[in-house]
């Protein structure tokens, strides 16, 4: 049975047999949208988890999890939820299926899950510049590290550490069920109180599927070795697969964590690659800079903010024996690129095509400022500003522009249900400003 059929039979079981023990939460949300142009300002439609595209003006989404603690340290929780939003997409989908374990240390998951958000959603790019919060969760499994693992708690020295694999089921990809292998490892240095290092990689691969113009593509045990360790295949599909099998993506991170006064600070930086030259750095200095400060006091008008430069000019104009365009989230082979239901899955300022297919803008210069707070004592609010340089793609520089892009999102009202307000808008070099605004009506069940 496929497995994108097991979970909801998985999830009635489990909910059925075991309903007089669980703890229950739900969220129910309906937002409704409009703007000037033919397509929303940019975040307006930008991270909204994949339940809102470009032409949306009328997303709903109900999701509920049941938990059910199976010890001090151990719980099962079981989650579903659908989605409707009209626009390019215009049909109900599930927005999130999945059973979780959770212990002390280890997350386990299978399903299709909703991720976590990250620098109170001020980030562009959420948890790191290739896997950001811009489209629908992926259907998979995967076993994550719930907290550091300390190899010496004198020395101070852990790791944190991850595993997923997926695949992809939009009916328009070019190659089918493509497959997502995903993994991270970081050591991790807290000796200190009120300091602490993290230094790790992020490791993506597309893999296996059934392209139209090679059939069944290499799948098998000793291919996916050769994916987890990011060897070359034996390039059996024309001569696609040059620097290794599947279209391998990375990140090196780096997370810098103090205490100054009374806020949190964390310097961050990401490298991006996509290739071996980009592996050994040829492609330095492109990648994600940023700074987030938080404040341990709450209730102000600024209780954090986030600053990040994200950087994609270089793609190894360094490296002698390349044409200095690594192309990123693009690949010949798996030609929708690095995207599903076509949204972009890492950091949402790299584009797409007009016709939402092949990654039409990858070289890129960006300053992303994000401001969060609670004005006048009780209005919630998140302010983002973007402000971006568009260099086009590979082999075609056509759309260079710049865009300033804004987003306001206010809570105006939080008693038996919740009501948010959004403005955004779009100032671009190439076309008319292009404004828009939203209201949010939610409720969540306890």
């Amino acid at each position: 049975m496929k497995l994108k059929l097991l979970i909801p039979i998985l999830l009635f079981i489990f909910s059925s047999s075991l309903a007089q023990n669980i703890e229950f939460n739900g969220k129910a949300s309906i937002q409704g949208l409009i703007y000037s142009d033919e397509e929303s300002p940019f975040w307006l439609h930008s991270n909204q988890r994949g339940r809102i595209d470009e032409k949306t003006n009328i997303s709903t989404f109900i999701n509920g999890d049941a938990s059910y603690q199976l010890s001090d340290k151990a719980s099962l929780i079981a989650g579903v939820g659908f989605l409707y939003q009209d626009g390019y997409t215009d049909k109900l989908q599930l927005d999130e299926s999945y059973l979780k374990f959770k212990n002390s240390w280890l997350d386990a998951i299978v399903g299709r899950k909703q991720k976590d958000e990250l620098y109170n959603g001020l980030s562009a790019t959420n948890e790191n510049i290739l896997w950001s919060l811009n489209a629908r969760p992926l259907l998979g499994f995967g076993l994550r590290t719930n907290r550091t693992i300390y190899l010496s708690r004198t020395a101070g020295l852990g790791f944190d550490a991850s595993i997923e694999e997926f695949i992809t089921d939009d009916e328009d990809r070019y190659v089918k069920d493509t497959r997502i292998h995903h993994k991270s490892f970081h050591l991790v240095f807290d000796k200190y109180e009120k300091f602490s290092l993290k230094i790790g990689l992020q490791h993506f691969v597309e893999w296996g599927g059934t392209s139209p113009t090679f059939g069944d593509l290499p799948s098998s045990f000793n291919d996916y070795i050769d994916v987890f360790t990011g060897m070359e295949g034996d390039d059996s599909v024309g001569g696609q697969e040059v620097n290794a099998l599947g279209n391998q993506m990375g990140s090196y991170e780096i997370y810098l964590n103090t205490i100054v006064s009374h806020y949190d600070i964390q310097l961050l930086y990401n490298h991006l690659f996509d290739d071996g030259s980009g592996r050994v750095l040829a492609n330095t200095p492109d990648g994600r800079y940023g700074i987030f400060i938080e404040d341990q006091e709450k209730g102000k008008w600024v209780e954090s903010f986030i600053y990040e430069l994200f950087y994609t000019k270089n793609q190894s104009s360094n490296s002698p024996t390349t044409d200095g365009r690594d192309n990123y989230f693009n690949n010949n082979l798996y030609r929708s690129g690095w995207t599903y239901e076509h949204r972009v899955l890492g950091v949402p300022f790299i584009t797409l095509d007009n016709e939402r297919f092949r990654i039409a803008n990858n070289t890129i210069l960006v300053h992303h400022f994000g401001i969060g707070g609670i004005a006048l004592d009780k209005y919630s609010y998140k302010l983002l500003s973007s402000y971006r340089l568009n260099y086009g793609a590979k082999g075609d520089n056509t759309l260079d522009s710049s865009v300033l892009s804004t987003y306001l999102n206010i809570g105006v009202w939080k008693d038996i249900i919740d009501v948010n307000v959004t403005l955004g808008s779009d100032f671009s070099s190439i076309s008319a400003p292009n404004f828009g605004a939203g209201i949010q009506i939610s409720k969540s069940f306890f």
